[in-house]
């Protein structure tokens, strides 16, 4: 059965899911009895729940047992492959609910049936449609013309442009066809003169989003396929785009056009230093952000404060019922319609609709607006619900909608810490019952503190390997100065900069010096011991600990078993904690996908080695802490007992600096003194104390441990053509394996090697210079005769690397070859049958 067919069958059970939004506004809206004392109301609402089989179900059986089923199966997915098999079952598993929904043991065939619909969403939410007319067919190395609607333009930081459209057209060879799917246009260089709404053209090459293939990346691709892009293209400058004459095509030129107006007002009221954080305030454009900057509000712990979500749209509802409170009091007949706290939350929803789409519609403002719509409504109908049933349908219809989601750090972050404020504060702040308003005050702002940042560190450190302790002291103090004083007198100017500019000045000024005052005490309590926060780069076992000791904190207890109940899980996260040697005694070379460079990993029994660390042209772009620090941590390696930096080329030396910042190093290997090296190498040697061992010309046995020997071939550098034959060669052996790093070297370096060969076997070798043919790989191929090749490439690189002439070679010779821009991160073990190789392929080596 092809695979439209089945894509089709899949839409029509997101009908049935869909069908369930019932049942989730029913559970929303369960009443409170103490609350709802209509018994002629309770008695409709009984009877409705009645009549609807499926929502009764819903309710018996719990919604948040359901979401976790689809959640789970959202979870799993990535680490399997798709079949329409899954599909199938979803429906058979569904079919037999339904016939059996009466009997208890039915609930586990919904639950699967949510679970295997979540695993089939993730899926085909990764694709895009199969139509021929999806611009994604017209991917290839030609250039074409494009024509399309703007979606989206933003800035990115320092002087860049990211265009999303809606394509209309494609001209290729001079002919026209229509076409349809988003694009995202990068620009280098600024483009004020794009609008959302535009039509635009421009002549480029469209490529596919596409992973390095690195254990613990970002996903990209993914990042990419939860906005429905599957396109992407690059300009030099905004020199080649046209604007198409015509109207435009959509009101959000409106909304886009406030947006930029309010940005040029802040830029004209704020200085320079906190702009940025203005715009990031008050209408939600971070674009504007430096690294560094960004980096101080991380570690400050106060980034979610110049984030747009849930707690400035709940700062915003208060200004508003405020205010709307006040008039609403002072009509007789308005108050004979009802109470204001059940009629006006549904008034103000229409401005918190437009407030989440001025401030660019992020999923934490998402969810916050969906609850606050839904407690409306609720209220409206005479009705109260938890707010955890309302987090829970919330977070259950968004990713109905957008199975993809679930990966955005900011859903995470915002349901997680929404999930620990309305748990942990309630239960903490029993004990401060009785106190003095002031102290209650402060005592719930530094729980609520604490809980929020409890229930986010598993996904703060899972996406960001940031330990940030510092947020605990400065939010108490940072989040009334941003939320009542810099959010009101931003939002105020913002209104004031239409009819009112010099206000607008006065008001945008203050919050600008408020904000400035919040950075200032950021520094401050950074500069403190041990709140300056870190990185920290966990294992996948080692994150599991710290979510359970954090989350077990969520459940609830018995009193007589509440103090074990909290003992247990922080004991045994400290357990898991503690950094564990690899049990395996096999010698394993791990070759990183890290683009155009080279990045390898030899590892045995708890013992690592990292040779060369990667690294773009690009100053954007570091992957020492993009690539080869996560997948380090994902790999399970704490500390490295070496570093090695074959040569000082960008390509091999960048992505080490992070490295050796972040992580345990033994000693740090290198063919020159430290005086020679570069000054980023030689900075962070001598900030932490990392001793340089440099060695002498010819062979030297470097270490030797009861798992493998290494030894470190070292050019003589006045007989070196180039840097690249100046390259260290690594040679390390187990048994009857060896393997040899031949760096980056040329002709005449391979040469020198085939005069002085290791001291040993070598059946697994590593391509010189990433497979160039002026580096006459064929010679140490004939000489060393291995069983099996790789070498380490950017996919599609400019350099045109490997060179055919070299693979082609390779194959002829019967000889496996692997390659990081194709098969991406590729592992290799030894055995005693020679190496065996595996992919990193969806979040395992297979």
């Amino acid at each position: 059965m092809r695979f439209s067919m089945w894509k089709r069958v899949i839409f029509r059970k997101i009908k049935e899911i869909k069908d369930l939004s019932g049942g989730i506004v029913l559970y929303a809206a369960q009443s409170n009895p103490r609350v709802d004392a209509e018994i002629a109301e309770k008695g409709r609402f009984q009877t409705k729940i009645n009549s609807n089989p499926l929502g009764s179900d819903l309710i018996t059986m719990g919604l948040p047992f359901l979401f976790a089923s689809y959640a789970a199966g959202l979870g799993i997915a990535p680490y399997f492959y798709f079949s329409p098999l899954s599909t199938f079952a979803a429906l058979i598993s569904a079919v037999i609910w339904l016939i059996f929904r009466r009997r208890r043991w039915s609930s586990s065939f919904l639950l699967l049936t949510f679970l295997l619909t979540g695993f089939s969403l993730y899926h085909l939410s990764l694709n895009p449609p199969a139509d021929g007319g999806h611009i994604r067919a017209y991917i290839s190395e030609r250039p074409v013309a494009i024509q399309g609607i703007a979606l989206n333009v933003s800035s990115r930081y320092p002087d860049r442009t990211v265009i999303d459209l809606d394509t209309e057209r494609v001209v290729l060879k001079g002919i026209a066809a229509p076409v349809n799917g988003r694009l995202r246009l990068y620009l280098d260089g600024p483009c004020d003169a794009v609008l959302p709404g535009d039509r635009i053209r421009f002549h480029s090459r469209l490529k596919a989003p596409r992973p390095f293939g690195t254990p613990g990346e970002f996903d990209f691709s993914r990042y990419l396929a939860f906005r429905k892009i599957f396109v992407t293209a690059f300009l030099p400058s905004d020199r080649g785009l046209v604007k198409m004459p015509g109207p435009r095509s959509n009101p959000t030129p409106l909304i886009a056009k406030a947006r930029r107006h309010i940005a040029d007002a802040i830029e004209a009221a704020a200085p320079e230093e906190t702009s940025p954080l203005l715009k990031a305030l008050i209408i939600g454009d971070k674009g504007s952000l430096s690294p560094e900057l960004r980096d101080l509000l991380a570690r400050g712990g106060i980034s979610h404060l110049f984030s747009i979500s849930g707690l400035h749209l709940g700062l915003l509802a208060l200004f508003l019922y405020t205010g709307f409170r006040f008039l609403y009091r002072r009509s007789e007949t308005l108050l004979l319609q009802g109470p204001p706290i059940r009629v006006l939350p549904a008034i103000l929803v229409p401005f918190l609709l437009f407030y989440l789409l001025l401030t660019g519609n992020a999923l934490p403002t998402r969810r916050a607006f969906l609850m606050a719509a839904a407690a409306a409504l609720l209220l409206l109908g005479r009705r109260r619900t938890p707010p955890l049933h309302l987090l829970v349908s919330a977070a259950f219809l968004i990713l109905l909608i957008e199975p993809l989601a679930l990966f955005e750090p900011s859903f995470q972050l915002s349901f997680a810490g929404t999930l620990g404020i309305l748990i942990l504060a309630p239960r903490w702040g029993r004990s401060l019952e009785g106190k003095p308003r002031a102290l209650k005050w402060a005592g719930y702002l530094l729980l609520t503190t604490l809980a929020a940042f409890l229930t986010t560190l598993p996904p703060i450190l899972w996406n960001f390997h940031l330990f940030a302790p510092a947020g605990v002291v400065t939010n108490p103090a940072a989040v009334p100065a941003v939320g009542f004083g810099a959010v009101p007198l931003g939002l105020a100017g913002a209104a004031a900069s239409f009819f009112w500019p010099w206000g607008a000045e006065i008001f945008l000024g203050l919050a600008s010096s408020l904000t400035s005052a919040v950075m200032g005490l950021v520094e401050a309590t950074l500069a403190l011991p041990w709140l300056s926060g870190w990185k920290i780069y966990l294992s996948p076992l080692q994150l599991s600990a710290v979510s359970l000791g954090c989350w077990a904190l969520l459940l609830p207890s018995p009193p007589r078993f509440r103090l074990s109940g909290r003992i247990l899980p922080c004991a045994a996260t400290g357990l898991l904690l503690l950094p564990m040697s690899s049990p395996s005694t096999d010698l394993m070379v791990t070759a990183l996908s890290v683009g155009q460079g080279e990045s390898i990993l030899i590892s045995g029994k708890g013992r690592h080695y990292l040779v060369d660390g990667g690294g773009l042209f690009s100053d954007t772009f570091d992957t020492g802490e993009r690539l080869v620090a996560p997948a380090l941590a994902r790999m399970g390696v704490h500390a490295l007992d070496a570093v090695v930096l074959t040569h000082d080329h960008p390509d091999h030396r960048k992505g080490l600096v992070h490295v050796l910042e972040h992580f345990p190093v033994g000693k740090f290997w290198s063919s020159v003194p430290i005086d020679e090296c570069h000054p980023s190498i030689r900075q962070v040697l001598l900030e932490r104390s990392i001793p340089l061992v440099r060695f002498p010309p010819g062979w030297t046995v470097a270490a030797e441990h009861p798992e493998f020997t290494a030894a470190v071939f070292v050019p003589e550098a006045e007989k070196a053509d180039s840097l690249n034959d100046q390259s260290l060669v690594l040679y390390v052996r187990s048994g009857e394996n060896g393997v040899l790093l031949t760096g980056d070297l040329e002709e005449s370096g391979v040469i020198r090697i085939i005069g002085n060969p290791p001291p040993g076997p070598v059946n697994l070798l590593k391509l010189p210079h990433h497979g160039s043919r002026h580096a006459a790989p064929g010679i140490l191929i004939d000489r060393f005769e291995p069983d099996m090749a790789f070498l380490s490439a950017g996919f599609r690189n400019h350099s045109g690397l490997p060179h055919p002439q070299v693979v082609r070679g390779i194959i002829d010779r019967g000889i496996p070859l692997f390659r990081t821009d194709t098969d991406g991160t590729v592992r290799f073990t030894g055995t005693g049958e020679g190496w065996s190789a595996k992919r990193w392929e969806r979040g395992l080596f297979r």
